[in-house]
């Protein structure tokens, strides 16, 4: 008798048990989806209430310039510095004459700093909360924290202080968020063929 007592009892456990683990799974499938439904969410809602493209005017940040490395979101792409494949969330510009760079937009400076692997950077802030980031820029860039700027305002120009990308030489390596999130800048400038 104590022996189906026993069993009984186990059998109960293992039923609470169960019923823990699947409500567990039912709320960690409930966030993931809440989470995956609200970042897909984030990129269409760009161009429907945030930012309206047709009426930005958004200019290609350098003149004459190469598209040496496109933007990935998902694709992996070989960096020939790190020797490893990777996303690549920015556009490589490479020009072989004139290096000076180009504010995108009408903006605000709202950073500009240097670091080993990118470089000197500025960040310029638009409206609708979209910021454009000009990264492996020389150190003596022309704007300054605060400064207002307007497209096509020279900001600086490119170098080959990029350390993660130091095979690639002086180029552009350019970027753009909406709302913190990288986007592809294909989709906001005019490049044309590539």
């Amino acid at each position: 008798m104590d022996k189906t007592n026993s069993e009984q009892k186990k059998k109960i456990v293992m039923n609470y048990v169960y019923a823990i683990l699947i409500g567990v799974l039912v709320i960690a499938c409930a966030i993931t989806i809440a989470l995956v439904s609200t970042n897909s969410n984030s990129r269409a809602d760009i161009g429907d209430e945030g930012l309206d493209v047709s009426t930005t005017t958004y200019v290609v940040p350098m003149k004459n310039a190469t598209v040496v490395k496109d933007y990935s979101g998902s694709e992996l792409q070989y960096n020939d510095t790190l020797k490893q494949w990777e996303i690549h969330k920015a556009i490589d510009f490479k020009a072989s004459d004139v290096l000076d760079v180009y504010a995108v937009a009408d903006g605000t400076v709202s950073n500009v700093y240097t670091n080993y692997l990118e470089g000197t950077v500025i960040e310029i802030s638009h409206a609708n909360g979209v910021v454009s980031i000009y990264k492996s820029m020389a150190s003596d860039v022309n704007v300054k924290v605060g400064d207002e700027v307007s497209a096509g305002q020279v900001i600086g120009q490119v170098s080959d202080g990029m350390a993660q990308e130091l095979n690639t030489g002086a180029h552009l390596h350019f970027e753009m968020t909406v709302d913190g999130v990288k986007v592809d800048p294909n989709d906001y400038l005019a490049l044309g063929d590539k």
